[in-house]
């Protein structure tokens, strides 16, 4: 019985980890058809923007490059961080993590537009290698935020005397300063692609 309530427990966590990933293609799909139907204004606007990602690389700024990546990702991750300590802020909490898919798609969609068929191998070689640490990071912070959110809610609408959470915030703090030195190596190999792939292109 007790192996059965186990199994059971990583099924549910492992289909909901499944249903995350799925939230961030879903983003990255929706960003993609959204760059679409943007404003010419707008995405001239973007083009100034990603010729200004590319100009940093070839001119080897790593520490901007680095400060750049790590900022971006630790202020998602602290979004969904924050967002944890409320018992009602599942959904956005996921929507934080369709939103940040929603931004890797309009950013692939524009180099591809902006430089053809080399666009497909910039995307793979300096943006697709630290985004996929960084969108792991933030699925797993996510995936955490939500349960903290859930406990929450349980204890908020139980009517047993609760022995408080005291445990439970500083094992969730723990994972996500666990998290954050991922998105530290992120940010690092973000800077090691620049250095062996930028002056490329």
């Amino acid at each position: 019985m007790q192996n059965q309530r186990t199994s059971g427990f990583w099924r549910r966590r492992n289909n909901f980890f499944a249903f995350l990933v799925g939230a961030t293609l879903f983003g990255v799909v929706l960003g993609t058809m959204a760059y679409c139907f943007m404003s010419r204004d707008f995405l001239n606007q973007l083009s100034l923007a990603q010729e200004n990602f590319l100009e940093v690389r070839r001119n080897s700024d790593f520490a901007v490059v680095l400060m750049k990546s790590l900022s971006t990702s630790t202020m998602f991750l602290g979004a969904v961080f924050v967002l944890g300590f409320s018992a009602i802020a599942q959904p956005v909490e996921i929507g934080v993590l369709v939103f940040r898919g929603m931004g890797l798609g309009v950013t692939m969609a524009q180099v591809y537009t902006q430089y053809g068929t080399t666009g497909i191998a910039i995307c793979a070689v300096l943006i697709v290698p630290s985004a996929l640490i960084s969108a792991y990071a933030l699925i797993i912070g996510t995936r955490e935020a939500v349960y903290m959110s859930n406990l929450l809610m349980t204890n908020s609408l139980s009517d047993r005397p609760s022995e408080g959470m005291l445990s439970s915030v500083k094992l969730y703090g723990t994972k996500f300063l666990v998290l954050e030195a991922v998105c530290a190596v992120s940010a690092a190999v973000d800077c090691l692609c620049s250095v062996i792939f930028a002056g490329r292109f």
